[in-house]
């Protein structure tokens, strides 16, 4: 993977004392004092070891300049202090930002009284006016290499907490997308554990379209809902499109170079610098692109933080990928299994639209259940996805029924009849065989359950296991339901089908015997759509008036 990175090092102090401090930066000091004389020849000094210095004339315009220039050493007049050289010290200690930086005191004689004060006010050392500038040179190389040694310790105890932190992160998102099948909870926990990672406020994972020409954005953090909703970038085009046809990961630090990479309609997606565009990728292959901006306090990139980005991100590529082929495995498997389904119906029902319409039915039903506060949390999408396709499966058992009773023209005999209700357990068997092969099938679980199921009664009637009430499987009781519907209206070789009218008055009268009576006031309230369905999916040389 590239990596194009635009962040220009700061330089380190390369004159002869620079090589001395070893900062991998221009340190700064702050002189304070009011004598002038003092004032230059502690920046001369100061300036020849590799300091950007900073000179204040007061005690408050020094406090108030610690605040914007962040200084490593401060250099301070004693007569400026107040009473026993306390009250900027006092002040410079209990302020986080300054509390551990050295402190060279100047005083006006070398008295060790006045020395002693001086250290117990909070000064690292306490140096005799008039100024020696070799003492003042040595003093502050010492001072500033304990000091050096001191940010050193501290920078490494807060790199290894920042990577404990971000490894922990990484570590949990794993343990997440391992067990995570929706490609949804994938995408989300991947933009919070990024934005955990980089303190970035405007996150998107960009994926592409069927055809792979166009990229949009499928969850984002931080960004309008009509934008995620209308943005659409094409591949090979703005920065995003850029990495996802190249691969290559894009950092921009600085604005100089934004220009370079940064088109009107990356600036929908991306909100100023610093900002990162990185690829998904599984198999050597480009899935998608993860767009970070918005960053805390603009702080730039780092490269280590490319290298967790890295990892993230293949983690992210590998569990999307891993949906993707387990949702195709899934649907070819679906497929064969609902087309098995319809051709054992065609046994019965020379079109086979039977299954379309009772499954369309139980959907109408579920999706008008799913409105009552009884079955909203039980009814969610997984539950509508798996009954539209376990629904084509309720009478699978029936290819084990002879066609001799199966196709008989006129009533079936007690054997014949019992010979028959076995369809229901030979169906659930079948099924249940299926799910062996795959235990984590939702809609096969919920085929098994409306098999063994649709045949029995609210009342406890039923067959085959005489269960009743809340014990016959939801999607079962809506499946019942609908099948029944479905056989009253439509006309079989040993039967002629009913009208709309009668059949509601059947399924009015069953109501609390045969059927749930949740479900028959779903049909009730839904019966002009089932007369309008039932004419709309009727079966050729059948009159749809009845």
């Amino acid at each position: 993977m590239t990596t194009i990175m635009t962040n220009p090092a700061m330089s380190a102090a390369t004159d002869s004392g620079g090589e001395f401090l070893g900062w991998d930066r221009p340190p700064v000091a702050l002189v304070i004092d009011a004598d002038e004389d003092t004032r230059k020849t502690c920046a001369e000094i100061l300036d020849r070891q590799g300091w950007r210095v900073h000179l204040s004339v007061s005690a408050t315009d020094g406090l108030d300049r610690c605040e914007i220039v962040n200084p490593d050493f401060i250099i301070l007049d004693g007569a400026l202090c107040g009473p026993d050289n306390r009250n900027v010290i006092d002040q410079l200690r209990t302020r986080p930002a300054t509390e551990l930086i050295p402190i060279v005191m100047f005083s006006e004689n070398d008295q060790s009284e006045t020395i002693k004060r001086g250290l117990a006010a909070g000064a690292d050392t306490v140096l005799a006016k008039p100024l020696d500038s070799e003492e003042f040179d040595l003093r502050v190389k010492s001072l500033s290499r304990l000091h050096r040694i001191w940010r050193e310790l501290q920078d490494e105890r807060s790199v290894l907490g920042e990577q404990t932190r971000i490894l922990s992160l990484l570590l949990d998102l794993s343990a997440l997308l391992a067990r995570t099948e929706k490609l949804d909870t994938i995408l989300a926990k991947t933009i919070s554990t990024a934005s955990e990672m980089t303190f970035c406020r405007r996150i998107s994972v960009m994926l592409p379209n069927a055809d792979r020409t166009e990229l949009f954005i499928a969850a984002g953090l931080g960004i309008d809902e009509r934008v995620r909703k209308n943005v659409r970038l094409g591949i090979g085009e703005s920065i995003a499109g850029r990495v996802f046809m190249t691969g290559e990961t894009i950092v921009l630090n600085c604005q100089q170079d934004a220009a370079k990479y940064l088109d009107e309609r990356d600036l929908r997606v991306f909100s100023g610098l610093p900002m990162m565009c990185t690829p998904l990728c599984a198999s050597e292959r480009v899935i998608g692109v993860l767009n970070l901006t918005d960053r805390f306090h603009e702080r730039p990139f780092s490269s280590n933080e490319l290298g967790f980005m890295n990892l993230l991100t293949n983690c992210t590529a590998s569990a999307i990928q891993n949906v993707r082929t387990r949702k195709a495995r899934d649907e070819a498997r679906d497929s064969i299994v609902i087309a098995l389904a319809k051709l054992a119906e065609h046994r019965d029902d020379d079109t086979g639209k039977h299954l379309d319409r009772v499954t369309i039915f139980s959907m109408k039903l579920a999706e008008a259940l799913r409105k009552t506060p009884r079955y909203a949390s039980e009814i969610d999408d997984d539950f509508m996805w798996n009954l539209q396709r376990a629904a084509p499966l309720h009478d699978i058992g029936k290819v084990a029924i002879p066609d001799a009773i199966l196709l008989k023209p006129g009533r079936l005999t007690d054997t014949e009849m019992n010979v028959m209700r076995t369809h229901a357990n030979v169906g659930a068997e079948t099924i249940r065989s299926l799910l062996d092969r795959a235990p984590d099938s939702g809609f096969l679980k919920m085929a098994e359950q409306i098999s063994a199921s649709h045949h029995e009664w609210f009342d406890g009637t039923g067959y085959p296991n005489g269960l009743s009430g809340q014990d016959i499987p939801l999607a079962a009781r809506i499946l019942a339901l609908a099948d029944v519907y479905d056989a009253l209206r439509t006309e079989r070789v040993y039967k002629r089908g009913m009208s709309h009218r009668k059949a509601v008055e059947i399924i009015e009268k069953e109501t609390g015997t045969h059927f749930d009576p949740d479900v028959v006031d779903a049909f009730m309230k839904l019966e002009a759509t089932f007369e309008r369905l039932a004419r709309e999916l009727s079966d050729p040389n059948i009159d749809p008036r009845r």
